[in-house]
């Protein structure tokens, strides 16, 4: 008997609650080594109750693909790395969007003042350099530096549209390829290059994060389809077309995992894929 969204997202969540322990307590050490700092408290405030897609794709990534490939790198620090560039482009985003709330709770400028979130943001981007430091791959700081071009580009191409009533359906894709699945490849890449993978599987496992990513954003554009003024409502496709387009974005990329050897990481992965489209929040 086929399972109801809920009931899969309550067995994903339970599958993986393993490596959100580790994602957690990860996070916890990487701000502890700040606990004098200023923005210690704030920067604990901003990062709680976050989803952890990001760095779990790290995780899985790598060992999806370590199960044959000769490990390398601890994944851990990246994917810290990968939710910090997340939340400093989430402080920067609820400023240009105007928002007040995120998750019930004052966004960051709205309790600590925009000169502080402003600092916090470039005290976050310095902890994300300090982390891909610790990697002697040269590779792990550049993906994460071509993620954070592309998330600007995104960011700017969607305020640049605001004012548009229609918004052309390649502008859109553009524009989430851009600002949301930019860090989703970035994730999946960096997981895979410190599992010691061959380029070939990199790219598969780029493939991957890519058409997650589009996929996942563009069902959160359809979480918010009430909302009027929303980026998903403005593109001038019917509702049922663009959770189509979403299905197909995670079908494409289940199926960038072929090639993969048979684990319990590449079955997360999957899952993944399918839990981006079937969400309710």
């Amino acid at each position: 008997m086929e399972l109801s969204d809920t009931e899969f997202a309550v067995r994903f969540r339970s599958e993986t609650l393993h490596y959100h322990t580790r994602i957690e307590h990860a996070i916890s050490d990487v701000l502890a080594r700040f606990s004098e700092s200023r923005f210690y408290e704030p920067l604990n405030y901003a990062i709680q109750d976050g989803k952890r897609i990001r760095p779990l794709i790290v995780l899985l990534s790598h060992d999806a693909v370590a199960i044959h490939e000769q490990v390398t790198d601890d994944p851990l620090p990246a994917a810290v790395a990968v939710e910090l560039l997340h939340l400093e482009s989430i402080i920067h985003d609820d400023i240009i969007d105007k928002e007040t709330e995120r998750r019930g709770k004052p966004v960051f400028h709205m309790k600590y003042g925009l000169p502080s979130t402003i600092l916090s943001a470039d005290f976050v981007l310095g902890i994300i350099l300090e982390i891909a430091s610790q990697y002697a791959d040269s590779r792990i700081g550049r993906e994460l530096s071509k993620a954070a071009l592309r998330m600007s580009e995104g960011e700017v191409e969607e305020v640049f549209v605001q004012a548009q009533k229609r918004v052309s359906l390649d502008s859109y894709l553009d524009i989430v390829s851009h600002k949301t699945a930019a860090l989703f490849q970035a994730s999946a890449r960096i997981g895979a290059i410190l599992s010691g993978a061959k380029q070939q599987t990199i790219e598969s496992m780029s493939d991957f994060g890519l058409n997650l990513g589009i996929a996942y954003q563009i069902q959160d554009d359809l979480l918010d389809w009430g909302e009027e003024g929303g980026l998903g409502r403005r593109v001038g496709a019917e509702f049922t077309s663009l959770q189509k387009l979403s299905f197909e974005y995670a079908l494409s990329a289940k199926n960038s995992l072929g090639h993969l050897s048979n684990s319990e990481a590449k079955e997360r992965l999957s899952e993944l894929a399918e839990f981006a489209v079937r969400r309710r929040f």
